[in-house]
């Protein structure tokens, strides 16, 4: 009778360690599927009803959540998660250890077997959760397709006349922004501000052009380390899993900060791709009434396409302006060394290099592994695109 009882624990013990042993295998399956599948399954006009239709429902809950807190609470988590995780590994590491050295081995692999069921179940939810609030956004159509800003290369006059809009742009913007005692112009309002204009011109814009975006608000957060962030290079992130937009502000340089507000917001508002979230925030810049928006928009177009215009010049042995003599742009010259100046602080060093490369390489394998050719360059927005939006929309080229 006891060799009868025995032999069946016997049994039920093998069973139950190869249910386990299956029940990883199928979690560890679940994880790259639950992360390939949607969007493998979602595409096309599926993928287009689905960021335009759900996806603004699915993402209101977290960040409506997210809104009421003024401080970034994907930094807090960042933060506190980490000292959280490292505390959690050394427990890991002690329990492990106490156990190897009473040489419990049955109860050394259930605990095993626990930690990595719920490290493998965790990741599975956060996954579907990056998904579901943005990696199938990757799937929709592009602000290219949608405004039709592609084609082939246009004649120079073309070039020579999208360069001058866009010089006279800036400088008009310019001028209608103050300067403090060293000549620099700054943003002309509190962050805040900021962020409440950038929402209404991305929604201008959206409405405007059909982009589909959308229409919840998007509080972006100051982040508290800017300072440290800095020293990675980072402007700028959106969390998929809180909806936040979050934004270095150690200084809020007029160049720049409007096109990083608007850029993260449309990432919240919809749009993955890098190339789509840029292409957003330089035509909501130009587009919005506030003049240091307008100076940021231009500035990103004049300077996307001074060197690729006077190229076109050069090979078709065509006359040029020379728009850095012009006196005009002497404060737009001072703006760009202030901010060269402010990163240079955080260019010294071997430490400073690594830290800055490092983000680099994660950024660009993090873009690469969402599908996006060319990682960390699709940031940059094609220069032709300009150029079309310019013949299309503003000079209004049948």
């Amino acid at each position: 009778m006891k060799f009868l009882l025995k032999n069946e624990k016997t049994v039920y013990s093998k069973t139950r360690t190869i249910l386990r042993a299956v029940l990883l295998i199928v979690l560890a399956v679940m994880l790259p599927a639950a992360y390939l599948l949607p969007r493998m399954l979602i595409t096309g006009n599926m993928a287009e009803f689905y960021s335009e239709v759900l996806f603004p429902f699915l993402s209101f809950v977290p960040m409506a959540l997210s809104g009421v807190f003024m401080i970034s609470l994907t930094e807090a988590f960042v933060v506190l998660g980490s000292v959280a995780l490292i505390v959690l590994l050394v427990l890991f590491a002690v329990k492990c250890f106490i156990l190897g050295f009473k040489c419990d081995m049955r109860h050394l692999l259930h605990f095993v077997y626990k930690v990595a069921r719920n490290v493998l179940i965790i990741a599975i939810i956060g996954a579907l959760m990056f998904e579901c609030m943005h990696g199938i956004n990757y799937n929709r159509k592009s602000v290219i397709e949608r405004m039709h800003l592609y084609g082939d290369t246009r004649p120079l006059e073309d070039y020579q006349q999208t360069l001058l809009w866009s010089y006279i742009g800036m400088i008009t913007a310019r001028n209608k922004l103050g300067q403090d005692y060293n000549g620099v112009t700054h943003m002309i309002s509190n962050f805040d501000t900021a962020v409440y204009d950038a929402n209404i011109a991305v929604s201008t814009v959206s409405i405007y052009y059909d982009l589909g975006m959308s229409e919840n608000y998007v509080r972006a957060k100051p982040v508290a380390l800017s300072r440290l962030w800095s020293y990675t290079e980072i402007v700028g992130v959106y969390d998929p899993f809180l909806g936040e937009s979050n934004i270095n502000t150690d200084y809020m340089d007029v160049l720049h900060t409007p096109i990083t507000i608007c850029h993260e917001i449309s990432h919240a508002r919809g749009y993955a791709s890098e190339t789509d979230a840029n292409t957003i925030a330089v035509l909501s810049c130009i587009n919005s009434e506030r003049p240091d928006f307008q100076y940021a928009g231009y500035y990103y177009i004049f300077v996307r396409l001074l060197g690729k215009v006077t190229d076109y010049e050069q090979h078709e042995g065509a006359a040029s302006v020379d728009y850095l003599s012009s006196p005009e742009i002497a404060g737009v010259i001072r703006d760009t060394k202030a901010y060269e100046r402010y990163r240079e602080l955080f260019n010294d060093g071997p430490i400073a290099d690594f830290i800055a490369g490092f983000s680099e390489d994660v950024n660009n394998a993090f873009l690469e592994s969402n599908g996006q050719e060319g990682g960390t360059d699709t940031y940059v927005v094609p220069y032709d695109t300009f150029v079309e939006y310019y013949c299309r929309c503003i000079r209004d080229d049948a």
